[in-house]
């Protein structure tokens, strides 16, 4: 069974989209969070968190496949709730795509900076143009090609989760496992829940397995444990090196334990994550501008990418700030929502 999915191209790239919008700049504070609550905490937050997104991810999955038309979130909470829940969810929709979208490309320069600063020097904003240029050129060729560079990137991601964990494994010291603070229990409750967010790639899914729909929720399934257990390694091998040391970015905090190396495979995987979400979920809101706003598809196009980019030109480049934004209270409106819109 293990051996046949791995063939089934249609299944791998429906799994790989959800993977890639889960996977992004919100693993990144999964270590930290871990580091100040305590670990088995954190596991248990991760377990639970895991589970919730896995059921919501399902029902939406439900919601897709017994609606003929095909929407994103925004439309199909037209079609079961009314004007009003559209309105409600769209604005939580693009509040918190154009801040993700700005994190990313902010986060992407520092990351590319310290990938080819050997090399050559350049600053990090003109990295990030480069990132923002080539990623949204990506979005325009559409659904298709995304989906390759997705199974791609997912599966580059995968690797280098792994040499970071392969090589960090002699630097682990179990005692970082059993520091804990209650006054901080709750923290990996929302960045979890920011890192785990996926719902729009759900639809999209479902567009990759046309006429083979009896794998949909399969996907999701695998999805999720597989994308549940690259945190956990991710977590357990940063806060077993780096201890209650563990930075917010989970990166800097391993130089001095692993050295210069960490830098470049750190930001290697920053790269990875970052740029399968870009992708998704600019290909996620152009779809809710050409489908359910019925805009053409090059003004959606302009519409997904202008506001981010004016925004970073703008000077708003504080990457915590934006992602604070971005994490506050969007998904858990998107996931109440859409609970109405499953139950309707």
């Amino acid at each position: 069974m293990f051996l046949s999915l791995l063939k089934d191209k249609p299944f791998l790239r429906a799994t790989a989209v959800l993977i890639g919008t889960m996977v992004g700049v919100g693993v990144f504070g999964i270590p930290f969070s871990f580091a100040k609550a305590g670990f088995w905490i954190g596991l248990s937050f991760l377990l639970g968190v895991g589970a919730i997104t896995l059921l919501l991810d399902l029902m939406y999955g439900e919601v897709v496949l017994r609606t003929h038309k095909v929407h994103q979130l925004v439309g199909y909470t037209e079609a079961y709730l009314g004007t009003f829940w559209k309105r409600l969810i769209f604005f939580s929709i693009i509040l918190n795509t154009y801040a993700a979208l700005l994190a990313y490309i902010i986060i992407a320069g520092d990351f590319l900076n310290n990938i080819f600063a050997p090399v050559f020097y350049s600053s990090s904003s003109t990295f990030s143009i480069w990132f923002f240029v080539i990623a949204s050129f990506l979005i325009l060729f559409g659904i298709r090609t995304v989906s390759w560079v997705e199974l791609v990137l997912a599966c580059m991601f995968i690797v280098i989760i792994f040499l970071i964990f392969g090589f960090g494994i002699p630097k682990i010291e179990l005692a970082n496992y059993s520091f804990s603070n209650p006054e901080l229990w709750f923290l990996p409750y929302g960045v979890l829940l920011f890192a785990f967010g996926g719902l729009s790639s759900i639809p999209i899914q479902r567009q990759l397995l046309v006429n083979e729909e009896y794998k949909f929720k399969r996907s999701i399934f695998t999805a999720v444990t597989v994308v549940g257990v690259l945190y956990f390694i991710f977590a357990f091998a940063v806060l077993g090196i780096s201890g209650e040391t563990t930075s917010s970015d989970a990166i800097s905090g391993l130089v001095d334990f692993m050295g210069s190396r960490i830098i470049f495979l750190g930001s290697l995987f920053g790269v990875l994550a970052i740029s399968t979400s870009y992708l998704m979920l600019g290909t996620a809101m152009l779809e809710i501008f050409h489908l359910d706003y019925e805009i053409s598809r090059k003004w959606s196009w302009l519409l997904v990418i202008i506001p981010p980019l004016v925004l970073f030109l703008g000077g708003l480049r504080n990457f915590i700030d934006v992602i604070s934004l971005a994490g506050a209270v969007a998904v858990g409106l998107e996931a109440f929502i859409l609970i109405f819109v499953f139950c309707t």
